[in-house]
């Protein structure tokens, strides 16, 4: 089980009332036999070795970042918010250290700019997992779940474009260039510059990968 679909379970057991949870202890019968013997109906088919059997590749998602959510935006600007107090004076430097701004990442090719995108995002979810509790009104959390969502989509579009693992020529210098700052870079540093890195992930990265420009 992956970390988004993970977190969405623990979430919705907290959330769950005891009608809900006496029903869910009542199992018919039938379902309890097919369970003990490990083929509860209904649930996923496994091939041998225990990996999960799939009908077909999943498709690339990508219209649905062509339009950012009102609601996405907010949750991430009020974590920002919550730690804008306890930014350094140098955050914006920190970001713009992180962040290559020539060329623009818009003008790369469109398979590195998934890579890149993908680089980036895994850059925040690994921030996000280790400042944001498991309580789902934390900003941190939900900014979380959106961010992980996000990973798990471009992972199924570059799996389902059969991109190559190897970098472009062209490619290679943004990935040092983060691969550097993240090495280089204070705590507090690179702390701030994901923060102030969210929205622009957001708006430019998946916007210009989404839309193809």
């Amino acid at each position: 089980m992956g970390r988004l679909e993970t977190l969405l379970r623990q979430a919705a057991e907290r959330h769950k009332t005891p009608e809900q949870v006496h029903r869910k202890r009542r199992k018919s019968p039938d379902r309890q036999r097919s369970s003990s013997h490990g083929h509860e109906t209904g649930g996923p088919q496994y091939c041998a070795g225990g990996s999960e059997r799939t009908s077909h590749r999943r498709r690339c998602p990508m219209s649905r970042y062509k339009s950012l959510s009102t609601e996405d935006i907010t949750v991430i600007r009020q974590l920002q918010n919550d730690h804008e107090k306890n930014m350094s004076p140098n955050a914006i430097k920190c970001y713009r250290r992180m962040v290559r701004h020539k060329p623009s990442g818009c003008d790369l090719e469109p398979n590195d700019r998934l890579i890149l995108t993908l680089e980036r995002v895994s850059v925040v979810v690994e921030f996000l997992e280790n400042v944001s509790t498991s309580d789902v009104s934390d900003p941190g959390f939900k900014s979380l779940l959106i961010f992980l969502k996000l990973k798990d989509d471009l992972l199924t579009c570059k799996e389902s474009s059969g991109i190559s693992e190897f970098p472009s020529e062209q490619l290679k210098p943004w990935l040092k260039h983060l691969q550097i700052f993240l090495d280089t870079a204070s705590p507090d540093c690179l702390q701030d510059a994901v923060l102030l890195s969210l929205i622009p992930v957001l708006v430019e990265d998946v916007g210009c990968w989404a839309h193809g420009k």
